[in-house]
């Protein structure tokens, strides 16, 4: 039971991470990239059914192949490694 609270808390401290690093790119570094060449298949509402369900499931992805196989290992190097690795697919 201790095991499942970790990964409970552990998902609950990465949701406000991920919103935040992503709400930067999303929202300043890249707009103008995404409306200059996707601007024929970008919706002007976001879809919040779809757009939930997708950071559930791509930050317990984080979880899986990053963070906790960071934490098992103690390495900060080898979480951000495959974190990028698990972004850039």
């Amino acid at each position: 039971m201790d095991r499942a609270l970790f990964y409970i808390k552990l998902y609950a401290l990465t949701v406000p991470v991920f919103f935040a690093v992503d709400l930067v790119w999303l929202g300043l570094v890249a707009r103008p990239f995404y409306r200059s060449r996707l601007e024929g298949v970008l919706r002007p509402e976001v879809n919040w059914p779809a757009a939930l369900m997708f950071y559930a499931i791509y930050i317990a992805g984080i979880l899986i192949f990053a963070i906790v196989p960071g934490l098992e290992r103690k390495s900060l190097a080898y979480c951000a490694l495959w974190g990028g690795l698990f972004g850039f697919r």
